[in-house]
């Protein structure tokens, strides 16, 4: 049983609202208090880059492939085998977020995260089916990713 669908990066609308909201908070400052001109400073071109890797990530990366195979995931070219995921998450309904987490982690890696781009619904129903199979737990439950 190999089960193939397209799968692409999740938005990061919380990051460019957040980076965004911070660099306004930081430029309004620098106004107000010559003195943390330079720390002020580093933080709003840190900012800046999280915002650029985040855009990069979400915009401009193409969609990859997700293969459900008997009793591991590929995703990425990367294997990830049943025994090792603790648990896959669902995050939101309308256009679902997928994190798969390892165990020994407590953050889902970026590269164990993603959207289906076509057909979400059958993909999931497959990602539910794959997991019973393979007695791995899923949830719907809100996770963190890095950048």
């Amino acid at each position: 049983m190999e089960i193939k669908h397209s799968v692409k990066n999740p938005s990061r609308i919380g990051t460019f609202i957040g980076m965004i909201a911070l660099i306004t908070i930081l430029v309004f400052r620098l106004w107000d208090h010559r003195g943390l001109f330079y720390p002020s400073l580093i933080v709003i071109l840190m900012c800046l880059v999280v915002l650029v890797l985040a855009l990069y990530r979400t915009i401009f990366k193409k969609p990859t492939e997700l293969c459900l195979c008997h009793e591991q995931i590929i995703l990425n070219r990367k294997i990830i085998n049943s025994k090792d995921i603790k648990v896959i998450m669902t995050r939101g309904y309308f256009k679902p977020v997928i994190g798969i987490l390892p165990y020994k982690r407590k953050i889902v890696p970026l590269d164990m995260a993603f959207r289906y781009s076509k057909d979400k619904d059958r993909g999931i129903s497959d990602l539910k089916s794959w997991a019973k199979l393979n007695n791995v737990q899923m949830v719907n439950k809100s996770f963190q990713t890095w950048i």
